[in-house]
């Protein structure tokens, strides 16, 4: 019996399942800012900050690990997506062990790579959605899982009269054991097979090393250049604004599957018009926040920082959007040069920035997305795609 979910029924729109993901997917990143905040009130700034760089190096694990897996699982037959998930389950068990295997060596090192190879097995374990154009039940599976590991430390941490941040990661970490046994069991039967030949699965991991360093490694460049508050003010705009983009990725999810068949042809997938709404929508969102924020007591940094990311949410958005259409042209090569060149791009706009802190920051990330969105434009637009 193959293995397929089952399409969604005619009557629901991709706007619909669109709208679906995005509020799972809200519904976790709220959650996860009153994680943030419960994590800063119990254990200090200071225990955040090991936690945050901990998490820093599992999406720079992850992320270009995950990536050749990721590209092809949307793109190739049925017989290579299931001999390729077994190799992702079996990388990610590694990476897990070798994290456990350090608990009592290095916090940063082993919080890395069990989350790193606990989201790699998870990705694995959600790949059939995604591939079947569900990004409603990746995001739901996305938000169970931050949920179920964020009520479990939290309860630690309200309850023990002097916790620790090792107990709390830990207790975080119990999902991906139970996620680790379920991904065993979905990819039982299946031979495991290398996500293609070796230069492509170089391209693909150099390209989100690349994306993983474009995104962290702004804010570890600031808050060495600066000091840890600069770092945790832009922070905290970077990361609304990079999740509220993914509103992109959600949308153009629900066009895998007739992007797949024709081979990525613009025509297939999202209409320009459509690409423009969800952008603004995204911008308006940040946006607003911003302005509540510079009206706000809070740190006017912060307010003109979020009102400035706004502008980069817009162009992440479409972004993330044609960066799909290009995973679907095969653009391999050409999507991970862009990812690795701009790096170097950004971190020196961000250093030379470096005096206006926060907002010196987010202005490097307006420049260098503009630049990355000006490049897919002229690619796929230049001749119709």
């Amino acid at each position: 019996m193959s293995e397929v979910s089952s399409p969604a029924p005619p009557t629901v729109s991709r706007i619909g399942k669109t709208v679906l993901a995005a509020v799972w997917m809200y519904g976790g990143r709220g959650v996860g800012l009153l994680w943030t905040l419960a994590v800063i009130k119990r254990l200090g700034i200071a225990d955040y900050g090991l936690y945050a760089m901990g998490f820093a190096l599992a999406a720079i694990i992850c992320a270009p690990l995950d990536n050749p897996f990721n590209v092809r699982a949307l793109r190739e037959s049925e017989e290579r997506f299931l001999r390729e998930r077994t190799t992702r389950v079996g990388l990610g068990l590694l990476l897990m062990a070798a994290g456990i295997a350090v608990v009592d060596v290095h916090y940063i090192a082993w919080f890395g790579l069990v989350v790193g190879g606990g989201e790699l097995v998870f990705n694995a374990y959600k790949s059939r959605d995604l591939r079947d154009g569900h990004p409603d039940r990746v995001m739901r599976r996305d938000t169970v899982r931050q949920i179920s590991s964020i009520a479990l430390a939290s309860a630690y941490l309200f309850a023990a009269a002097a916790p620790t941040l090792l107990t709390a990661s830990l207790l975080y970490c119990v999902p991906y054991a139970v996620i680790a046994a379920l991904a065993v069991l979905t990819v039982r039967g299946h031979r495991p097979e290398l996500p293609g030949p070796p230069r492509l699965v170089a391209a693909l991991v150099m390209e989100h090393l690349g994306n993983a360093l474009y995104i962290q490694g702004d804010v570890l460049l600031l808050g060495f250049l600066t000091d840890s508050r600069v770092a945790g003010l832009y922070s905290v705009a970077s990361v609304m604004a990079w999740a509220v983009a993914a509103l992109g990725q959600s949308y153009v999810a629900t066009y895998h599957e007739p992007l797949r068949e024709s081979g990525g042809d613009l025509a297939s997938g999202p209409p320009r018009k459509s690409i423009v709404t969800v952008s603004v929508v995204a911008m308006l969102l940040i946006l607003l926040v911003g302005i509540g924020l510079v009206v706000s007591p809070a740190p006017r940094e912060l307010g003109v920082a979020m009102v400035l990311m706004s502008v980069f949410c817009c162009m992440r958005t479409a972004n993330y959007i044609y960066t799909a259409v290009l995973y679907m042209q095969h653009r391999d090569l050409l999507r991970a040069w862009a990812a690795v060149g701009l790096v170097p791009v950004k971190l020196a706009c961000v250093a030379g920035l470096a005096p206006l802190g926060a907002v010196g920051a987010a202005v490097a990330s307006v420049l260098t997305d503009a630049v990355l969105l000006a490049l897919y434009l002229k690619i796929l637009y230049r001749r119709g795609g």
